[in-house]
């Protein structure tokens, strides 16, 4: 096999390999902080791509946070992040849900049909939907092992905002430090504390 064309191709690109493997250690000897720094953007980019979710990932995490919906009152429950979900959850059903995974993220969008389905409109290639309507069609995006969008709709699940939208817009969003629950903590206890009076103020009382 040496001496065949095969063998001679196998030695001409191990040959090839070797080179570029002491051309990459020369390379990496004379400037080594860039060498380490693509070596940190190489090991980055491979722990993105390893973290990428799949789509049985996205599916049970629709799930899941429609049960956790389900253990919150309709009085408190987001009437947003209830009509996210439920959409998730028919599209799901309609098998309309597609995945599709790009190297360092996935992205999960919403297609037109079902995947069995047989009409005209699913077939024809100029009844497509357009590149314009692509950011529409996107329901999450799935990056470090999480699904951003589910998330964020998520976060305030349990405050029902609606029930703020008669107050003034500066009244309608708190900011963290607007907060004040330590203070506020301190009063409510107080309340519950004996009143302790000094003699100036018991014979103010009397007078």
């Amino acid at each position: 096999m040496a001496r065949t064309g095969i063998g001679r191709w196998c030695r001409a690109l191990g040959r090839d390999y070797a080179a570029a493997l002491r051309e990459t250690a020369e390379g990496a000897r004379r400037r080594p902080a860039a060498a380490l720094a693509s070596a940190a953007a190489l090991s980055a980019a491979a722990a993105c791509g390893a973290s990428v979710p799949s789509a049985e990932s996205f599916e049970a995490a629709a799930v899941e946070a429609a049960a956790t919906l389900l253990l919150l009152s309709p009085g408190t429950r987001s009437p947003g992040a209830e009509r996210h979900v439920q959409r998730l959850l028919r599209r799901r059903e309609a098998e309309r849900l597609r995945y599709r995974h790009l190297l360092l993220l996935a992205v999960v969008y919403e297609a037109p049909h079902g995947a069995g389905a047989q009409l005209y409109g699913s077939r024809c290639p100029y009844l497509r939907p357009r590149w314009r309507e692509a950011p529409a069609r996107v329901l999450d995006v799935g990056f470090g092992g999480r699904w951003w969008l589910l998330r964020r709709r998520l976060r305030d699940c349990d405050v029902n905002e609606e029930e703020f939208a008669a107050l003034p817009p500066p009244l309608r969003r708190l900011e963290p430090r607007q907060l004040r629950s330590q203070r506020n903590e301190r009063l409510f206890m107080a309340k519950f504390e004996p009143a302790v009076l000094s003699n100036e103020e018991v014979d103010e009382e009397e007078a």
